[in-house]
């Protein structure tokens, strides 16, 4: 009895070791690691258009510092503060008065002047006739000849001091030199104005120019594609600018450059540059910052990957690579100018290679990964629901 109670409980004792050896032995057993995911791009040469955007401040193509010339007391102010002015438009009227009297007290110096030169031309001519004759002696016809020629310098004097005094009667009508808009009127009716006295300004805004400089380096480098991408020099009219206003919205015009200064600015490094643009609906006023975009006038094929998937460390800027058995790669490129979302590679990917946009997190170059390509959905217009 005592032995079959032994032989059951070593029975017992054999069953729970094999079952814990069993259960261990399936603990154990190796599982397969799960691949991290990723999602993949593949960079794809394109045709692109180079733009770049430079700052620059508007300037009117003619501002005019309206200033009296005389001196008076204002009549009148024919304009409305802030219109648009015609050339030739009366702007300021000064008190005339004195200056007429002045241009009629010189008429009646000028007056006088005719008759003495017109007496000594007649005492002139008798004396020539006499002079043969002997009946007058030849000093007293050098004398009669120097009257003549001091009466007609008389004339010429009194002429222009009559032209003189025209002149300072025409200053007291202030006419628009040029077209373009009036500002604020400095002076009031009934003030006394001084000589030089400004009293409003005067500016064209059609067409309007932009002011904008360039970096030398910047220059030469851009000249330098354009002929490259053209296989041709690259005249600067076929140049063309768009612009962006100060709320973000793009200029309904296009504009030119019309100006390349002849130096560069030592001080700065840059080359001043003007462009100028029509301004047909004069939108655009003076002194505004504004953003020029300017586009190449050549097409060329370049490199692009998204910007998402560059990164940056001490070495420079790099991507993550997928090989053909989906391992990671570091790879150092070299980048150009933006295009939107993407970034123009200009060393350091080819063609067709695939690399990391999203989940740069989770990996490091060598491993293996489970890549599932990027897909791209077209924006469109949310739709409310209905209330």
């Amino acid at each position: 009895m005592v032995a079959q109670t032994v032989s059951k409980l070593k029975w017992c004792v054999f069953l729970v070791l094999g079952l814990q050896l069993t259960a261990c032995g399936e603990a154990s057993a190796p599982q397969q690691a799960m691949l991290p995911s990723v999602i993949v791009n593949t960079a794809k040469t394109e045709e692109i258009q180079s733009k770049t955007e430079i700052v620059g401040r508007t300037h009117a193509s003619e501002d005019v510092m309206i200033k009296s010339q005389i001196q008076g007391q204002l009549l009148n102010r024919a304009f409305v503060e802030g219109d648009d002015i015609n050339k030739g438009d009366l702007l300021f009227e000064i008190d005339p008065a004195t200056y007429a009297a002045e241009l009629a007290q010189h008429k009646a110096v000028l007056k006088q002047a005719f008759a003495s030169r017109d007496v000594a031309v007649m005492n002139w001519e008798r004396g020539r006739r006499l002079l043969p004759d002997g009946m007058i002696s030849a000093q007293d016809m050098d004398e009669l000849t120097t009257r003549k020629l001091t009466t007609a310098a008389g004339v010429v004097q009194a002429e222009a001091a009559v032209q003189g005094a025209e002149l300072q009667l025409s200053y007291t009508k202030i006419y628009a030199p040029i077209s373009g808009r009036i500002s604020n009127a400095k002076v009031s009716t009934g003030d006394i104005i001084s000589s030089n006295s400004e009293m409003a300004s005067l500016v064209q805004l059609q067409p309007m120019w932009v002011n904008f400089q360039v970096a030398e380096k910047a220059l030469i480098n851009a000249r330098q594609n354009f002929a490259k991408a053209a296989k041709k020099e690259i005249d600067i009219s076929d140049i063309v600018i768009s612009l962006r206003l100060p709320n973000g919205s793009l200029f309904s015009e296009t504009g030119y450059v019309d100006f390349v200064s002849n130096r560069v600015d030592a001080a700065t490094g840059t080359l001043p540059i003007r462009a100028t643009f029509k301004n047909e609906d004069k939108f655009m006023l003076p002194g505004m910052f504004v953003t020029l975009i300017i586009e190449s006038p050549v097409k060329e094929n370049a490199l692009l990957i998204p910007q998402s998937a560059v990164q940056e460390d001490q070495q420079g800027r790099f991507v993550m690579v997928l090989n053909d058995k989906d391992e990671v790669e570091k790879r150092i490129v070299e980048l150009g100018e933006r295009f939107g979302i993407d970034w123009r590679v200009l060393s350091g990917l080819k063609d067709g290679e695939r690399l990391v946009v999203d989940g740069l997190q989770k990996i490091r170059p060598g491993i293996q990964v489970k890549a599932v390509e990027q897909e791209i959905i077209p924006f469109k217009e949310s739709v409310s629901a209905p209330q």
